[in-house]
């Protein structure tokens, strides 16, 4: 992993006090110097900016800090938080970068009765994420399905899920749950591919009436879910070349 805070390498103690510290952060895929969604990403880390730091962000100095710190070949997982004090209205850029890794497999998931704390907002206080993802991983799962009270699923530890409805329809469920750039990418070309898409609660019991299901975000793209606790799901590779074909019909916007 590589990391600049404000366009400059950053120092373990740059590192070290963005762990644990109070900010915000997006995630975006990065190739060849171009990402899917950039406009996207940069209204996420606004919109959050005024929320938890009470002022605007300065997206070009975000921006020029993005493109400091990517190569110009090749696909990296660049992480941009904007990290400060709770006292403060400051607040640093911090770019870290990892690589990319290989064609995902399917994943089971395990239900978890959780929600993520203010989930409007992609903040830095995870530690709840984390810790049901392992718990899910430790009894032979791959990550945690977060369910409401009521029994409504949300999402992932790190994902948003979708569901391919019997008639054709991808439904994202209704749920306090973090508006994904992914997802609206995955929504935008969808449309335009002719496939209709509509948001609505999915109770956990009606997982096995559906299609199929996957699971999406910057860094992993789409993966098939193959079950959710002990219901089976069909893996439908032709549904997912849609998704894929409907995520890649967003042009990649020069960093």
């Amino acid at each position: 992993m590589t990391a600049q805070l404000n366009g400059r390498p950053a120092t373990v103690e740059h590192l070290a006090s963005a762990v644990g510290g109070y900010g915000h952060f997006t995630t975006l895929r990065v190739t060849d110097g171009t990402a899917r969604g950039l406009a996207d990403h940069l209204a996420r880390l606004a919109d959050a900016h005024r929320r938890v730091f009470d002022t605007d962000l300065d997206t070009g100095f975000v921006r020029e800090c993005l493109r400091r710190a990517v190569p110009a070949r090749g696909t990296v997982i660049a992480r941009v938080t904007l990290v400060g004090s709770p006292f403060a209205d400051t607040a640093d850029v911090l770019v870290t970068l990892r690589e990319a890794g290989g064609t995902p497999a399917a994943v089971r998931l395990r239900t978890v009765r959780a929600l993520r704390a203010m989930p409007e907002i992609k903040h830095t206080g995870t530690f709840s994420q984390h810790f049901h993802a392992r718990a899910a991983r430790r009894a032979g799962f791959d990550d945690a399905l977060f369910v409401t009270g009521d029994g409504h699923i949300g999402e992932t530890s790190v994902c948003t899920i979708g569901f391919l409805g019997p008639e054709g329809t991808v439904v994202w469920p209704d749920a306090p749950v973090l508006p994904g750039v992914t997802q609206q990418l995955l929504t935008r070309g969808l449309a335009g591919l002719g496939v209709r898409v509509e948001q609505r609660p999915v109770p956990v019991a009606d997982v096995g009436t559906f299609r199929a299901a996957f699971v999406a975000n910057a860094g992993s793209l789409l993966r098939p879910v193959s079950a959710v606790d002990h219901v089976a799901l069909p893996l439908d590779d032709e549904w997912m070349s849609l998704l894929r074909r409907a995520y890649d019909t967003n042009p990649p916007e020069p960093v």
